[in-house]
């Protein structure tokens, strides 16, 4: 899969300046960017070294958990594009950058394949024990067998959280590949939705909690979301059931998650997100043989990565060259700015997705 951005006119674009706050996912985005603009990179960023260096650019890419705030938009003289690294925009004070005029893309739907497949890594994972058992074994505790049991999946039930992309793909790959009953719970998607992935909706979280041998968490992150998971959540679930999130860290309070495992509300949990992140060196998840974490990169294989970067690339060229990229967050600045193409003329810009 690979990306390509083409000029019909002799544009200047080598006078646009792009900030990278942040390595990209992919160095081919970086190359492209690179060809048509002059780029910076920030790799470790400080938020000094962000407001220094955001003051004279036209576009910037800022990779999660990285914030772009108020403050640094509020410093930038000409700016006129900020692109996510992939789908979430929590990390870019939006509100700042429509009063300002500045374009804000994501980049949705690249990772929804790798982001699936974690997911569903981790349902099994929590299901046969796999990161406890393996370590038993290698510290010769073998008779282990003999004192614990995996699960099946099959016939149990999955709680899905949130009916986007990656939810549904998950939902369908679970009902057909493991014959598991599938409940969702998401307010703003019709019944057919689910049903179309072998779902079947439900109107009331509670219950799905209370049905749900493991409960996969997939919305956005929204002031309706942030940390809906918490002490009342986890006492509705039952004790043998498993939480699974590979969202947004704040979906879930971490230290009500923390009393939840130790009073045996639920069985384990697996997280690829955290608040803050990175989680600090002594957290208590670390010390439950029935937590198993990865370091936020479900979406981070090398396919979902070069497609994300070469989108976000192609974004911020469309933008500085006056074309409307395709995933605008805030439409209203679109329509209400017109983008001055610097030097002229017309561009002409082609994705191609091979």
């Amino acid at each position: 899969m690979t990306a390509i951005f083409r000029q019909s006119s002799p544009i200047k674009t080598k006078n646009h300046k792009v900030l990278l706050i942040g390595r990209m996912y992919h160095e081919t985005g970086e190359k492209l960017l690179d060809e048509y603009t002059n780029i910076e990179i920030i790799k470790e960023p400080t938020k000094h070294q962000i407001n220094e260096a955001i003051q004279d650019v036209s576009g910037v890419f800022v990779r999660y958990p990285i914030k772009l705030d108020a403050q640094a938009i509020g410093l930038a003289k000409n700016l006129k594009v900020i692109s996510t690294s992939g789908f979430g925009t929590d990390a870019i004070d939006i509100a700042a950058a429509t009063e300002r005029g500045i374009v804000v893309v994501n980049n949705p739907g690249l990772s929804t394949t790798a982001v699936t497949e974690h997911t569903i890594c981790m349902i099994l994972a929590l299901a046969k024990k796999l990161t406890f058992l393996n370590q038993c074994v290698k510290t010769g505790n073998y008779l282990i067998r003999n004192q614990v049991q995996p699960i099946q999946l099959e016939g149990k039930t999955l709680g899905i959280v949130g009916l986007g992309r990656i939810g549904s793909a998950v939902a369908k790959n679970c009902s057909t590949a493991f014959q598991m009953r599938v409940l969702a719970y998401d307010p703003y998607v019709p019944a057919s939705k689910a049903e179309a992935v072998g779902a079947t909706l439900v109107q009331d979280l509670d219950y799905l909690l209370a049905e749900s041998d493991f409960v996969s968490l997939h919305p956005e992150l929204t002031d309706e979301t942030y940390e809906m998971f918490a002490l009342e959540a986890f006492q509705k679930m039952k004790p043998t059931a498993f939480l699974i999130n590979t969202s947004r860290g704040k979906i879930v309070r971490e230290e009500d998650l923390i009393v939840a495992l130790r009073e045996k509300w639920i069985a384990g949990a697996a997280l690829d997100v955290f608040e803050p992140e990175p989680p600090s060196i002594d957290n208590p998840l670390y010390d439950f043989d029935n937590v198993i974490c990865s370091p936020h990169l479900a979406g981070v294989t090398p396919e979902a990565a070069m497609a994300a970067a070469l989108s976000a690339a192609n974004q911020i060229l469309q933008v500085l060259q006056g074309e409307k990229p395709l995933h605008i967050v805030n439409p209203e600045v679109w329509n209400m700015t017109r983008i001055i193409v610097e030097g002229g003329g017309t561009a002409d810009v082609e994705m191609k997705i091979l």
